[in-house]
């Protein structure tokens, strides 16, 4: 697996690294809605589309893990 360092990255911290991309929405919303005085539904924006990009970051990181599984050499 020292061959692919980005796979041995996302099989290692996969979860922690989807669960921080996922908040980054949730962060621009509440600084939008806070600096730029933008309306309330600007944060259910940013709920739900951080609860989407979790759901596909954690899809991502398990295909990964069973693709690392299956077809790289231990």
């Amino acid at each position: 697996m020292e061959q692919f360092p980005t796979i041995k990255l996302l099989v290692e911290h996969g979860t922690a690294i989807a669960v921080l991309v996922a908040v980054l929405p949730l962060i621009g919303a509440w600084a939008a809605f806070e600096l730029l005085s933008l309306h309330w539904l600007v944060l259910a924006a940013g709920l739900v589309s951080s609860a989407v990009l979790l759901l596909i970051m954690k899809s991502y990181v398990e295909l990964v893990r069973v693709v690392s599984e299956m077809l790289l050499p231990k």
